[in-house]
């Protein structure tokens, strides 16, 4: 997989909101081979159809998930250019209870033939129940004659 693939990857393994989704997106169409770019928080806001502010809080949430970290650049002058943006791959580990709960549930399975009679004494035991009814075919036209919307009233349906 290319260095952006693996980018794209980590963005959708982590838990970002969409303000940090739609940024870390931009930023990795906008990165060299080397995961690095430098546009401005103005151009992020113009090309993505946000407010600058919401660009500048979309960098802290990816800065402090750990997927971007920032260098500030300044001219000889002593003026603010545009930050440098380094791309990082994360690699997002489940924690220990999410993996025992996604176990729970892959090993519940319960086999029918298993369970003892003697343990099945006492607790209320589900049979499933369908029911084969005969339902005759109503012929709603022919319940009442005195009904003048064509719709059965209360007193025509049995």
């Amino acid at each position: 997989m290319s260095n952006k693939s693996l980018l794209i990857e980590c963005v959708y393994s982590l838990k970002l909101t969409q303000r940090a989704t739609l940024v870390a997106f931009y930023l990795i169409n906008r990165a060299d081979s080397e995961g690095t770019c430098f546009p401005g928080v103005k151009t992020i806001a113009r090309e993505c159809n946000i407010s600058s502010r919401t660009v500048q809080r979309a960098l802290n949430d990816l800065e402090e998930v750990g997927f971007l970290a920032r260098e500030s650049r300044f001219h000889e002058q002593g003026g603010q250019r545009s930050n440098l943006y380094y791309l990082q791959v994360i690699e997002v580990e489940q924690d220990e209870e999410a993996l025992e709960e996604e176990n729970k549930f892959e090993n519940t399975a319960v086999d029918n033939e298993s369970i003892d009679k003697e343990e099945m004494q006492g607790d209320i035991v589900r049979e499933q129940i369908s029911p084969k009814m005969d339902i005759e075919a109503i012929n709603f036209n022919d319940l009442c004659d005195s009904c003048v919307s064509r719709s059965p009233c209360q007193e025509c349906i049995p």
